[in-house]
């Protein structure tokens, strides 16, 4: 866990005296682990052609959007963009039949988050991949709003996802916690004005935060959210 700086909305971290009046969480690689399955999707697409991606721009495309992945792995085969897309898209869809694995600790934490304040769903995923994965969780309609890449004028890394996520829920930026597991997507929390909780899933991911958990199983979170007010 990293202690927050002082200047921070999480400052005195685990007993901060701010607390949120709304929540937005990323969804792959925060609730469910389809980041890690949709990587090794890229990786094994990639292979069966004969290529790899190296390891800064596996780090860079981690968290973007799948038009910037699409683009970046047809470059690099020098392929039809919308042929990589249709196979990249259907293999993704695939996996997502068989379902969702969820992270330890989600459903606990959001169903007590959900309990005190509203909280929405940030995605970079299209809007029939984010119902598709959202539909598969077993707490799926607790959120009040989602946020889909079409949802927003631009996709993480920059604000709009989060920004519009605050609107839909009412809620002053300011006011807002988000839950992020990537650079991109701590870099569209940031930029939008949410305090920050990252919690990395996948290595070679270092996102900047006010506080970085193992998991959202961390007891102190628990407790913390135990305090906020409820303001549903």
């Amino acid at each position: 866990m990293t202690t927050p700086a002082q200047t921070s909305r999480l400052a005195a971290w685990p007993t901060p005296i701010w607390t949120p009046r709304a929540v937005v969480v990323d969804c792959d690689g925060v609730l469910v682990d389809t980041e890690a399955e949709w990587v090794g999707v890229q990786d094994s697409y990639l292979a069966s052609h004969g290529a790899a991606l190296d390891a800064a721009t596996r780090r860079e495309l981690t968290g973007r959007s799948a038009e910037t992945v699409i683009r970046t792995i047809a470059e690099v085969l020098d392929a039809d963009p919308q042929r990589v897309a249709e196979d990249l898209i259907a293999l993704h869809r695939a996996d997502l039949g068989r379902g969702v694995r969820l992270l330890p600790g989600v459903e606990e934490a959001v169903r007590a988050i959900a309990a005190r304040v509203p909280v929405a769903v940030a995605s970079n995923s299209p809007r029939d991949l984010l119902d598709q994965k959202l539909a598969a969780m077993p707490f799926g309609d607790v959120f009040d709003a989602s946020v889909a890449i079409e949802d927003a004028p631009a996709p993480k890394p920059a604000p709009d996802m989060y920004l519009v996520g605050a609107r839909l829920l009412g809620a002053d930026p300011a006011d807002v916690l988000a839950f992020e597991d990537s650079e991109t997507g701590a870099q569209a929390a940031a930029g939008a004005g949410l305090a920050l909780i990252a919690v990395p899933s996948l290595a070679g991911q270092h996102p900047v935060a006010d506080v970085t958990l193992a998991s959202l199983e961390d007891a102190d979170l628990r407790a913390w959210i135990e305090t906020w007010e409820i303001t549903r």
